[in-house]
């Protein structure tokens, strides 16, 4: 993962010809306007404050949009979502707001709340479907992320791999396991919120406690630091990882698997507009790419779960065959404070 921060894309020279080449494979894409176009190119930038992996999404995003649309630049920002969120809000309190476009899992509903968002339906996401969307184009999930149980298999054979809640809660898994311990829904607090909301409070509570006892290890790079550190043989178990993470590891020389424990914690990347952004036209324009089918292939090629219907994952087991219980932003911040005081209460402050 990238270091958070301002990033130039002049490091993502070398995916410019790859993006090109997916554009030039893929099906065409849901053309925009050309008055669209038009006024993006008259405002020649748009920044975009992204939670996405730089190198296998984002910058590769970024680089194929330049690519389709000479002369408009894209300033990627990369950072966790929660500091994403302080910034533009921050930014809006002073009247001076730098990002167009916004992205993450529950950073919509934040901004919804504030008035902060704006609405955009972009032609393109209608390949998008509508539970991953608002429906007033509020916000629209450009990924989905599937939270699974991972092990490494170098550690862990496939036989012994813990296939439901109960199998974490054996003796031989105390100390092994690790999760991640931002207060967000991607990680630890993201399972514990699945667990409540599809066991029920009292018997989700209940088994918490008893998993409580397993020494799970505290992880502060995010869930794809859980995956990395699976990969680098630092545990055994990680509680919650997105599963197409182990792709992107097992590329790099890991070898990490995923369990779908049903059901798994559904949740989606989503793309949206800031109100009074600097650059609105090229803003949407930056949007409807990453939604349409040239965009989604980009992400389909960085080993990301689209979310359009069009385009499959470079491996459908990814995004198909088990059981999902969906978060939608709202939903997600609605179970976030429910979630974080179960947290604190049973594994003490993350």
């Amino acid at each position: 993962m990238a270091v958070p921060g301002k990033v130039s894309m002049t490091r993502f020279g070398f995916v410019a010809a790859l993006a090109a080449a997916a554009l030039l494979a893929a099906p065409p894409g849901n053309a925009a306007s050309q008055a669209l176009i038009d006024a993006a190119k008259r405002e020649g930038s748009v920044t975009w404050y992204t939670t996405l992996l730089v190198d296998e999404a984002s910058g590769p995003l970024a680089a194929a949009f330049e690519k389709k649309y000479p002369g408009i630049h894209v300033d990627v920002i990369r950072k966790d979502g929660s500091e994403h969120l302080r910034n533009i809000m921050a930014e809006a309190k002073a009247g001076q707001m730098k990002a167009d476009v916004f992205d993450g899992t529950t950073t919509a509903a934040f901004l919804m709340k504030e008035g902060i968002a704006a609405p955009y339906v972009a032609d393109s996401a209608k390949d998008i479907p509508a539970r991953y969307k608002d429906a007033r184009g509020y916000w629209t999930a450009q990924v989905l992320y599937f939270q699974t149980l991972g092990y490494n298999a170098d550690l862990v054979p496939e036989r012994d791999s813990p296939k439901t809640y109960q199998d974490l809660l054996n003796p031989k898994w105390k100390g092994k396991l690790a999760w991640s311990v931002e207060e967000q829904l991607t990680g630890g607090l993201g399972f514990i919120v699945n667990v409540l909301d599809t066991m029920g409070d009292a018997k989700g509570t209940e088994y918490l406690g008893a998993l409580a006892n397993q020494d799970i290890a505290r992880i502060r790079t995010g869930i794809n630091g859980v995956t990395r550190a699976l990969a680098a043989k630092q545990y055994a178990i990680g509680v919650a990882i997105d599963n197409h993470h182990t792709v992107i590891a097992n590329e790099k020389g890991g070898n990490v698997r995923w369990v779908a424990i049903a059901p798994v914690l559904g949740l989606s990347n989503n793309i949206g507009l800031i109100r009074n952004a600097p650059h609105p036209n090229a803003a949407k324009l930056l949007i409807d790419f990453n939604l349409s089918e040239d965009g989604q292939t980009v992400l389909k090629n960085g080993n990301h779960i689209p979310a359009s219907e069009r385009i499959e994952a470079a491996d459908p087991s990814l995004k198909r065959g088990f059981a999902v219980n969906y978060i939608s932003p709202e939903k997600g911040v609605e179970n976030t404070e429910k979630g974080l005081a179960v947290y604190k209460r049973v594994f003490g402050n993350p």
